[in-house]
């Protein structure tokens, strides 16, 4: 049952001794004075339902309409607006029911982007065609605002939220906001209206992210691609994250041939931008000042395009795709090491080694601790010559001469894939038991264990089983809240009965809206896992920047 907004307000109020205040809640809305007008062509309206869930392609911004059926019928990887009476009801989710009274604008992709970025609850919005016309008045704040502070009572009502009194305060102020917004309209001062209708909005956004209380020993982690020049830049972006509330930052660390630091191995020179510094330094120490974790996120097997150092010097050591080039197609222009040569192992172990004797860092993490994207087979990784030799040797088989038909084979080349794999993260986890006990190991994963395996032999399932691990990262960018949660679930299951930490990387890079993010990590903690980590602090707005630090990430 819908959530009675009013009667909500009421019951709150008399039972905090005071009489409720609700006129800007239920007041009805008057004519706008202000409008900012746009247009948007759709790539379809009602698609044929071929090809793709809903119709919806890469890409595609579509619309459904009652003609079409009752649901839009779409996958996770979206988003979609939903459109009664002509006005935004909701932005989120996918598979959305198709109102009687409406339609509804759904995007994948680019699309998905545009729609987070551009249609906002309350927005005007009609179809013209295949023209979407939409626009923004200072009512569009005030049906935003509304709609937020329901969703505050909503959390207040089941507990979510403690702080009542951070309400009451609301109400007073936000009530003054809208008398004053509806004298300007009056009295047609545009400026005026809309100053008020935003200031309205703001404040309820600020209760809202309030409403998401922080929680003692929680992980909150980001990754990030240092883009600071001097030692004094890469202090300030420290203090930013340490201000956000952040308590573990994840620097990509050996990339692309390279790494952030000097002297990491005579193959691995330091990245060009960092010449005559040390940021993997500066990070432990600055970090130690605000009490944040410092991980260093390292690729494996993936070093990067054609211009890597590693693919230059090394060219023996890089692995082959089935369709005779060293350059990946489903992964456009990647390269990879050949996972299974032992040369690669020990490069990589020494780097890893080397890197810990250096500097005092609680945990080591593996990315890319895979073999490249193979599904479809006939553009799989890896047919180079050692491994042709080494599966004929010991498998008597021609991995060239074998497909998905030839089932035994198949198998066993599937599992020698995956057992390289294996193997390594075995031997990273025997370096540190016998060198480094004080260092723990972490992987970066695909959330699904079984696509893991399938596409990208990467038996992540298998690794906790045998404790060869300490915590997991399952990569869970999504728009959608329901992936998140079957991804988030997903991981508990696999780790229960061990000590294994469940760490869920969510994407807010992807462009979604800051209560998107509080609502995943919110999601993430009632999943029972230990923190998140959001990739990357470089794509973190300031709204959602603002968002972690009113809200789930301020300090107790």
């Amino acid at each position: 049952m819908k959530y009675n907004l009013l009667t909500g307000i009421a019951l709150l109020f008399i039972a905090m001794g005071c009489q409720p205040k609700v006129s800007w809640v239920n007041k009805e809305l008057s004519t706008a004075i202000y409008r900012e007008a746009g247009s948007k062509e759709l790539t379809a309206v009602d698609p044929e339902k071929v090809g793709f869930p809903g119709g919806r392609g890469p890409d595609h911004l579509v619309a459904y309409t009652p003609a079409f059926g009752e649901q839009t019928g779409t996958n996770e990887w979206g988003s979609e607006a939903i459109i009664r009476n002509g006005i935004v009801v909701s932005v989120g989710g996918n598979n959305s029911a198709i109102p009687a009274d409406g339609f509804v604008i759904s995007g994948n992709e680019s699309a998905s982007l545009w729609i987070s970025q551009n249609l906002n609850v309350g927005m005007e919005i009609r179809l013209e065609g295949n023209t979407l016309q939409y626009a923004t008045t200072e009512n569009t704040f005030i049906v935003q605002a509304r709609q937020t502070y329901e969703k505050v009572l909503q959390r207040f009502e089941t507990g979510k939220m403690t702080d009542g009194q951070a309400i009451k305060d609301f109400e007073e102020l936000v009530q003054a906001d809208f008398d004053a917004l509806e004298n300007a309209r009056e009295q047609q001062h545009i400026d005026m209206a809309l100053m008020y209708g935003k200031q309205l909005l703001d404040r309820s956004r600020k209760l809202y992210y309030s409403s998401f209380e922080p929680r003692e020993n929680e992980f909150r982690g980001v990754w990030v691609r240092l883009a600071d020049k001097t030692p004094e830049e890469l202090k300030a972006t420290i203090k930013r994250m340490a201000d956000a509330g952040i308590n573990a930052i994840l620097p990509e660390t050996i990339y692309n041939g390279y790494a952030i630091y000097p002297s990491a191995h005579p193959l691995l020179p330091q990245l060009p931008q960092f010449k005559g510094w040390d940021p993997m330094q500066i990070m432990v120490e600055e970090c130690a000042k605000y009490g944040m974790q410092v991980i260093p996120w390292c690729e494996m097997f993936f070093i990067g395009g054609a211009q890597s150092p590693l693919v230059k010097q090394k060219p023996e050591w890089v692995g082959k795709f089935r369709h005779g080039e060293i350059f990946a197609v489903l992964e456009p222009g990647f390269h990879y090491f050949c996972p299974s040569r032992p040369e690669v192992a020990d490069f990589l172990l020494t780097t890893i080694d080397t890197m810990l004797q250096r500097y005092p860092i609680p945990e080591v993490q593996l990315d890319y601790i895979r073999y490249s994207l193979s599904e479809p087979w006939d553009k799989g990784f890896c047919y180079c010559d050692y491994c042709r030799k080494n599966v004929k040797k010991k498998l008597n088989f021609d991995i060239m001469a074998i497909s998905p038909d030839d089932k035994a084979e198949w198998e066993q080349w599937n599992n020698y894939r995956a057992n390289n794999v294996t193997r390594f993260v075995e031997q990273v986890n025997e370096l540190l038991q016998g060198k480094h006990r004080h260092v723990g190991l972490s992987v970066d994963v695909v959330p699904h264990p079984v696509k893991s395996l399938e596409l990208k032999f990467q038996d992540w399932g298998t690794w906790v089983k045998k404790d060869q691990v300490d915590a997991v990262y399952i990569m869970s960018y999504a728009f959608d809240n329901m992936t998140v949660s079957n991804d988030a679930e997903s991981l508990k299951e696999i780790v229960a009965g061990t000590d294994v930490s469940q760490i869920v990387g969510l994407g807010p890079y992807m462009g979604f809206k800051p209560e998107t993010l509080l609502e995943q990590i919110e999601i993430s903690r009632e999943k029972g896992a230990d923190g998140v980590c959001l990739f990357s602090f470089n794509a973190l707005s300031d709204e959602q920047i603002e968002a972690l630090k009113y809200g789930p990430f301020r300090s107790l």
